[in-house]
């Protein structure tokens, strides 16, 4: 749940060092946006944590490993508001606020080009990564899915 959060620090420091009043306000607005995508996040992660007992990631693949059901289809409600947990956290559509926040107003990136703007992108596809990781991780079976 931690990594989720350098995110954060990324948008604020960008929103600052655009020296734009604009820059700032929006860095400020996404960053409520992530922490209110957090508390959802957070709370369907403690839910995860009050079915499994558990909090490591070797029990959840042995529970997947000795069960007949796949956890997805026991729990598909759960699996449904973590997906869109995930794309809220990495801003995916419908919850691209932060990109599409540029044609309103300057946004937190838009004096950046080049390697900055790349790090802003790569840092989005790590997160996006990590989610990825995490949700197979926790709902479909991890690395025993694979074999």
């Amino acid at each position: 749940m931690l990594v989720t959060v350098v995110n954060i620090y990324a948008i604020i420091l960008g929103g600052f060092v655009a020296l734009s009043k604009y820059g700032v306000l929006s860095s400020v607005r996404v960053i409520a946006q992530l922490f209110s995508f957090d508390i959802v996040q957070n709370l369907l992660m403690c839910l995860v944590f009050i079915i499994f007992s558990s909090y490591s990631f070797e029990t959840y693949a042995s529970f997947h490993s000795d069960s007949y059901t796949n956890l997805t289809f026991e729990y598909i409600f759960v699996v449904f508001l973590a997906f869109l947990a995930m794309l809220m956290e990495n801003f995916r559509a419908p919850f691209d606020l932060a990109e599409a926040e540029a044609e309103v107003i300057t946004g937190y990136t838009v004096e950046y080009y080049g390697f900055l703007f790349f790090a802003f992108l790569f840092s989005e596809f790590l997160s996006l990564w990590n989610g990825i990781l995490f949700f197979n991780q926790i709902f479909l079976s991890g690395a025993s899915l694979f074999y």
